[in-house]
C-alpha cells in the first residue's frame, strides 16, 4: 500500500508540474485527497474478502455444536465462541464503518475534513485487517476441529 501511496504522490506531482505552479497547500491537499480515497478502497477491499466468511463462519459453529463430545467440550465450545464472536465482530465493524463513512459520501474537499477524517479511516482499516486475521483463523481453527 506505501507503494501504491508513493506511485500516486509521483504521478500527482507530475501531473500538477505540467500546470501552473500550484501551491504546496494543493499539492498536499490533493495527496491526502488521494490517500483518503486509497484508504476506503482497502477498507472495502478487505470487507469483501471476509464477507462472504460470514455465512462458513455459522456453518462451522453448527457443525462444531453437532459433533460435541464430552472429550473435546471445551476445544469446540471456544471454537464455536470465535467463530460467532468474529462473525459479531464483522457485523459490529459494518455498522460503525457505514456511520462514519455512508456510502456514496464524497471525499472531503478541505485540509480540515481530511485532517479530521483520516485518523478514523486509517483506524477503520487496521481493525478490518485484524478481523480478517481473526476470522481467517477462527475459520482453520473449526475446520480443524471438526476434521478430528
Amino acid at each position: 500500500m506505501k507503494k501504491t501511496l508513493y506511485l500516486i504522490a509521483i504521478a500527482l506531482f507530475t501531473l500538477i508540474a505540467c500546470k501552473n505552479d500550484p501551491t504546496p497547500e494543493e499539492v498536499a491537499l490533493q495527496i491526502q485527497m488521494e490517500s483518503y480515497d486509497l484508504l476506503k478502497s482497502e477498507a472495502m477491499k478487505v470487507h469483501d474478502e471476509i464477507m462472504p466468511k460470514m455465512g462458513v463462519l455459522m456453518e462451522l459453529k453448527g457443525e462444531l455444536v453437532a459433533n460435541e463430545n464430552d472429550n473435546e467440550l471445551s476445544e469446540i465450545a471456544t471454537a464455536a465462541e470465535n467463530l460467532k464472536a468474529s462473525h459479531d465482530a464483522m457485523m459490529s465493524w459494518m455498522q460503525d464503518y457505514s456511520e462514519k463513512f455512508p456510502y456514496g459520501e464524497p471525499t472531503p474537499e478541505t485540509k480540515e475534513a481530511l485532517d479530521e477524517k483520516l485518523p478514523i479511516l486509517e483506524q477503520e482499516v487496521k481493525e478490518i485487517v485484524q478481523l480478517k486475521d481473526r476470522t481467517m483463523l477462527a475459520i482453520e481453527n473449526a475446520q480443524e476441529l471438526l476434521k478430528k
